[in-house]
């Protein structure tokens, strides 16, 4: 008997997808109704280069990827009829929330519908929270900068000592070579 390839590809399509959500930090699901293919590649490289991934894939396969990875949750917004995007999380999900978010200001059929993140599901709302956040380095950036305030205050208060002893100091020279 002949084997059916095309249910073939699909149960490897759910296999792979399953496998990438449940082994990954989180995932973002859009809506890609009317956007070019040429913008979507172009929203893949800036992912790529982000160290993320972004696909899209069919609603039947998501959604049946989604319920047998146990997020039941996403899989009734997957199941609309609608093309569907994943945004896959790798490491920084800040900057995959920002990238989502500007492309979908910038592309009117790109919509943001909701997310997964570390056991959490999100919604539209929370993911442009997420995406409204300083990114890693800035906040890197703002934790030294605070760290390092103290130490530059303290610096700055031995430095004015240091500076009003040599005032006196000199106030003193002068008033001796004056008296002489």
């Amino acid at each position: 008997m002949a084997e059916k390839y095309g249910k073939k590809v699909r149960e490897l399509m759910v296999k792979e997808m399953k496998d990438i959500i449940s082994q990954k930090k989180g995932f973002v699901v859009s809506s890609v109704e009317n956007t070019k293919a040429v913008e979507m590649d172009t929203l893949r490289k800036k992912m790529k280069k982000s160290g993320a991934r972004y696909f899209v894939i069919k609603n039947r396969l998501a959604s049946i990827a989604l319920k047998e990875a146990g997020i039941g949750e996403i899989a009734d917004v997957v199941s609309e009829k609608k093309t569907h995007g994943i945004g896959v999380i790798e490491e920084d999900p800040v900057l995959i929330a920002k990238l989502l978010t500007e492309f979908s200001k910038t592309n009117k059929g790109f919509e943001v519908q909701s997310g997964y993140l570390d056991g959490r599901v999100l919604s539209a709302a929370r993911i442009k929270e997420l995406a409204d956040l300083p990114s890693r380095e800035q906040l890197i950036a703002i934790v030294l900068g605070t760290m390092n305030a103290p130490i530059t205050g303290f610096v700055g208060v031995l430095s004015s000592l240091v500076r009003s002893i040599l005032y006196a100091l000199n106030a003193i020279k002068d008033k001796k070579e004056k008296g002489k």
